[in-house]
């Protein structure tokens, strides 16, 4: 399955029919969610059996598609699954009614939708009960498209996310090459062939700005006009800023993906060490993210993403596996044993590359470790890929 974003660009006619089916759903949501607080034992079938009194008791709700309202009684129970797995690893709390202008999506699940390509530079969506919506496909959709979410975001765009049931081909050729790559705050990446990328402090180039249209923000009367102006822009400088992380990450991502077989990578618990001095660097450099993208793109691609413990990568030397303490402002990594000088993240990068050759001898026993710089890709598939990890 694969989920593409497309740009809606509705007339204000369509624009309020689309605001008017988000606040319908949250109030179907809150309907279904009373009704479940009610029953005394859970029964999803009975719950979503209301839809048709619903709509004899409120004409609001024959607004709405059926199958966007059966969606989301499906919400309310997957957000209840979740509560679920929460529940098992500490205390939470309970489910809530949700509150005017807190939903931001609604779903057509299956049916309801159909794509029109005009031969134009924008094609035309149609949703029930809605009408015709001027969208921009800037890729094809060549699968059958079985689901559409639209998307209201905070800076006043309008997106739909189309999935359809296709396979990307996106197999790039074999090179026989492995990579470790190190994740750090003044470079942002230093892999084991000695290619690093500068932290580009995203950030920090926008700081100033939003500072600026936060205290201006604040400074107006709430529910007011000039509030809800300087809300906008607000959010369409946070917009652009993760726009702009995005656009950084796909690009250092892709070059990996397509000039490496298997990627290794630190198993970072990045939720922990964001709670530190350097969390808000931490945090803006998106090493989470970055992650995801080699994750997805590389179990497209036909490549593997292997996770190695990172415990100790940055003090042992990679050539004699001797301890070499060092603190955290010293960028260099001297060996006293076997006299090996390098930068602090290259070694690193070759340590993480070596773990990731010593696991794979661990799969494939067979091969000794100086053949396996050369195993082909067929062989390395057999090794677990790893899941993405937490941003």
């Amino acid at each position: 399955m694969l989920t593409h974003k497309f740009r809606l660009y509705p007339s204000k006619t369509i624009e309020q029919k689309l605001l008017e089916t988000l606040e319908i759903c949250r109030q179907g949501y809150n309907t279904f969610l009373g009704e479940m607080n009610n029953q005394t034992e859970i029964d999803k079938s009975q719950i979503q059996g209301i839809i048709p009194d619903m709509k004899i008791c409120d004409d609001k709700f024959s607004k709405v598609h059926s199958k966007t309202l059966q969606y989301e009684c499906y919400k309310l129970f997957s957000n209840l699954r979740g509560l679920a797995q929460r529940r098992k690893t500490g205390k939470v709390g309970q489910l809530r009614f949700k509150g005017k202008g807190v939903f931001k999506t609604f779903t057509y699940n299956q049916s309801g939708f159909r794509m029109i390509n005009n031969s134009k530079r924008c094609q035309t969506l149609w949703l029930s009960k809605v009408g015709n919506i001027p969208i921009r496909c800037h890729r094809p959709v060549n699968g059958n498209i079985k689901q559409i979410t639209i998307k209201h975001f905070p800076s006043g765009k309008w997106f739909a996310f189309v999935r359809e049931d296709g396979n990307r081909q996106n197999q790039y050729p074999m090179t026989n090459k492995i990579v470790g790559i190190d994740l750090g705050l003044i470079d942002i990446a230093y892999d084991s062939d000695g290619n690093k990328v500068t932290n580009p402090k995203h950030l920090k180039e926008k700081d100033k700005r939003l500072k600026h249209l936060q205290r201006m923000m604040s400074k107006k009367q709430k529910r007011s006009s000039n509030r809800n102006r300087f809300r906008i822009q607000l959010a369409r400088q946070y917009e652009k800023l993760v726009n702009t992380r995005d656009d950084f990450l796909h690009k250092l991502s892709n070059y990996y993906v397509q000039n490496y077989d298997v990627i290794a990578m630190e198993d970072l618990k990045i939720a922990n060490m964001a709670k530190g001095y350097y969390s808000k660097s931490i945090l803006d450099a998106c090493w989470g993210r970055f992650g995801q993208f080699i994750s997805y793109k590389a179990e497209n691609a036909g490549r593997i993403r292997m996770l190695v413990d990172c415990r100790g990568t940055s003090q042992r030397c990679s050539q004699c596996g001797k301890l070499v303490p060092k603190e955290i402002g010293e960028r260099e990594h001297r060996c006293n044993n076997c006299g090996f000088i390098a930068p602090r993240d290259y070694n690193s990068a070759l340590e993480i590359k070596r773990l990731c050759l010593e696991r794979i001898r661990q799969e494939l026993p067979e091969y000794k470790h100086l053949e396996m710089e050369a195993l082909p890709i067929r062989q390395l598939l057999s090794v677990k890929n790893e899941a993405p990890c937490e941003s």
